[in-house]
Parts: structure tokens; sequence; C-alpha cells
């Protein structure tokens, strides 16, 4: 028998008015210290070291994709130009192109399993919504490193739902979202 929890609530919204506004969202990996991070994948992807944040931001965002940023207590580290060989054989043959391309992809197929040995859970990675203070923060609290990415173009989250796919857990963060108490949804069926 059918009950509330079979039907979704959706808020539709004129994109070409409102255009969907994305934001990164970060991973911190407590227990893993930066300088180990960092040693794992030496040989997999350029390393660029940087003394501060604001400087490895800055370097992230003229980065072309895929790219990371590692960082912590002692510094920043540009990820950049992953090792294609490396990168091919880890990504998902089953996956688009464009789908095995996004920074998240990357991150939960080569970087976390092959790299660090472990996968994109609850357990194993933190998340930290769009703030980068926030999120090297928490790395500095939990002994970790924070991944820093920047946020998916809304193009290519389109053409990777337009192939079937779904982004990664935890991709990006949408908005413009609904004010808290503006849209209810009861559980009655009749």
């Amino acid at each position: 028998m059918a009950g509330p929890w079979d039907f979704g609530l959706a808020l539709l919204v004129d994109s070409t008015a409102y255009p969907p506004d994305l934001k990164a969202i970060h991973r911190v990996i407590p227990g893993l210290p930066l300088a180990e991070a960092v040693a794992r994948v030496q040989g997999s992807w350029h390393v660029y070291d940087f003394d501060d944040l604001a400087q490895g931001l800055a370097a992230l965002e003229e980065a072309p994709e895929p790219a990371l940023l590692l960082a912590g207590a002692d510094g920043s580290h540009l990820l950049t130009d992953p090792d294609p060989v490396q990168l091919g054989r880890a990504m998902p043959p089953d996956r688009s192109d464009r789908w095995n391309s996004l920074n998240t992809s990357v991150l939960t197929e080569f970087v976390l399993p092959v790299l660090w040995g472990m996968r994109d859970n609850e357990q194993a990675v933190r998340i930290v919504h769009h703030d980068t203070d926030a999120a090297v923060q928490l790395a500095v609290r939990t002994g970790g490193t924070a991944v820093i990415l920047k946020p998916l173009a809304i193009e290519d989250v389109l053409a990777v739902a337009a192939g079937g796919e779904r982004v990664p857990r935890k991709s990006t963060s949408f908005g413009p979202k609904p004010r808290t108490g503006l849209v209810l949804r009861t559980f009655a069926t009749d």
C-alpha cells in the first residue's frame, strides 16, 4: 500500500530568471595528517606547495579541472594534472567521460580509494559546505586533511543528469533554496 513516503516534494524555479547557484562541498579526512596525504599522492599528481591557504585558493581557482587543494595546519598543496594512466585505471569504465572528469568523481574513485585506501562515506569523510576556513579548522582539530574543491559547473551537472547519471554523493550545494517554512508538506494522503 502506498504511503506518504512514496511521494516527493518538488520546488520548481524558473532557471532563466533565477539560474542555479552551485557551491562546493569540501571534504575533511580526520586522522590523515596533511604531510601523509601529500606524500601518498606524489607520483600521481603534480603537487604545488603554498605557505598559506589564500595562496592555495588563488592557485586552485586558476587551475584546470580536475584539481584539488589539500590544506591543514602546515599550509596547502594544489594537486593538478593527475597521471592519465593511473586515473584511467581507477575511473569506472561504465561511466561517461563527463562523469569521470568531475573533481568529485576523481576524488571519490581515485584519490580516496586508490591513493589513500578509503571510501567516501560518512564514517571516513566529513563534509563541510562551501566554507574553506571551517574545513581547514576541522582538519586541524581532527589531525587530518581538508580537501578543498571548486564548485561543479552547472553545465557539467546538467550534462551528467541528461545522460542518466548522478554526480557523486555531496558533489554540490544547489541554490536557490526555499526559505524554511515557505513550503510545507503534510503526511496525510487523503
